[in-house]
């Protein structure tokens, strides 16, 4: 047997020929050996391989405490176990190997808790996926006839960045079930973006059609400019078209309207010329008109109708020879021949109320019967007051003042 070296170390010792050897229980078994060095060296060297032993069994126990995963762990104590089974190092082995498997022991717990929380996290994704998928499938099963596509577009994308943040931040789940889900988004997504794709073609269709019908148009109403306000009908018959074709986008439209509009200002700005020349033509008739009406403003005084008629008569005749009168003053001179007209019908319906034949008999008819109440009525208080009766003489005479009033209103009119 070797001759060993003292030593003080609990757990190792040195033999003479620099053999490492560590005591476990009763017994010692070799490390390993560092014949070129001192026995404190060698000893130092298999003391540092402990305490990294050490250190990673103190490591793994932190991380069962911290929660971490215990499949992770379990890759460190089969690891920490190896390392233990052939000694290797100078130190506590037993209690270091003891340490080592009551964290081993404890991981079943930890693995059996953490499947758990695996599960029931796992079913909360599968929920919130679920969710997502059927947000989408109710975009896709819409009326995409109807859909904004700018809105449904931002959707799309935003339940799309949902879908991947849940994938790279959530548990992972069982991949038939992350399939099926997958499948069902993305179904929903291509029938969005095929319904997206000819929505936009139908309507890059219909503007194409629009830009030609318009631009049609326009040429047509560029080519009235030559004809002046006279071209302004024809101009509002391809008004009346434009009305009924089809529409582009905004920004097309705007611009096809601005030429439409264009050529329609030509037309009416020359009407506006043609009005000016006119109305300054005019300006003498005005004059004319407006001293006629004030020679003839006596209309409106005169009661006999026959006067008035007369006199209406010649002002209008006299007014005809006139002839036109600037626009902005048709309005002020109409209302002044307006009230001529106004008073002369009323003249002619009074008098026609007075000599109404019809209406003559009938008030003829109404004196007679007036008067012949009167006659009666005085024959009635006569006899009243030769009876002394006072109370029905008044009552009498109050009736008979009232028919005599009728009679005064009758024979007056």
């Amino acid at each position: 047997m070797e001759d060993m070296v003292e030593t003080t170390h609990p757990w190792g010792r040195v033999t003479e020929k620099g053999t490492v050897e560590v005591r476990i229980g009763d017994d010692w078994h070799a490390v390993g050996s560092y014949p070129d060095g001192t026995p404190e060296e060698a000893m130092a060297i298999f003391e540092r391989k402990f305490a990294d032993l050490e250190s990673q069994v103190k490591l793994a126990e932190d991380r069962h405490k911290a929660g971490a995963p215990a499949k992770d762990i379990q890759k460190s104590v089969t690891a920490l176990r190896k390392s233990l089974e052939t000694p290797g190092a100078v130190g506590d082995l037993e209690s270091l190997k003891s340490r080592v498997e009551t964290l081993a022991e404890a991981l079943g717990e930890l693995a059996a808790q953490q499947n758990k929380e695996r599960e029931k996290a796992v079913a909360v994704a599968v929920e919130e996926r679920e969710k997502i998928v059927s947000e989408i499938e109710k975009l896709a099963d819409g009326d995409l006839s109807q859909v904004r596509w700018k809105e449904t577009t931002a959707a799309v994308d935003a339940l799309f960045e949902s879908w991947k943040t849940q994938q790279q931040e959530g548990p992972k789940l069982p991949k038939a079930t992350a399939d099926a889900l997958w499948k069902r988004f993305r179904n929903a997504r291509h029938t969005l973006d095929r319904a997206r794709r000819a929505h936009f073609q139908a309507r890059d269709k219909v503007v194409k059609e629009a830009k030609g019908a318009k631009r049609e148009l326009i040429e047509r109403a560029q080519a009235l400019a030559e004809k002046g306000a006279a071209g302004i009908p024809a101009y509002r018959d391809l008004l009346e078209a434009w009305k009924k074709a089809p529409r582009a986008n905004r920004a097309v439209e705007d611009q096809l309207w601005s030429q439409f509009k264009a050529a329609g200002d030509v037309l009416y700005q020359a009407k506006t010329a043609e009005a000016a020349a006119e109305d300054e033509a005019n300006k003498e008739n005005g004059e004319q008109k407006a001293a006629l009406i004030e020679e003839f403003s006596d209309i409106l005084t005169l009661t006999d109708h026959r006067q008035a008629l007369e006199r209406i008569r010649l002002f209008h005749e006299r007014s005809r020879k006139i002839g036109p009168v600037p626009r902005a003053q048709v309005k002020v001179l109409d209302g002044k021949v307006a009230a001529f007209d106004k008073h002369v019908k009323k003249l002619e319906a009074d008098h026609w109320d007075k000599s109404n034949p019809e209406k003559q008999a009938r008030s003829e008819s109404f004196l007679s019967q007036i008067d012949q109440d009167i006659e009666r009525l005085q024959e009635k208080k006569s006899a009243a007051d030769a009876a002394g009766n006072t109370q029905e003489a008044e009552r009498i005479q109050a009736e008979l003042d009232t028919k005599l009033a009728w009679r005064n209103v009758l024979t007056d009119a």
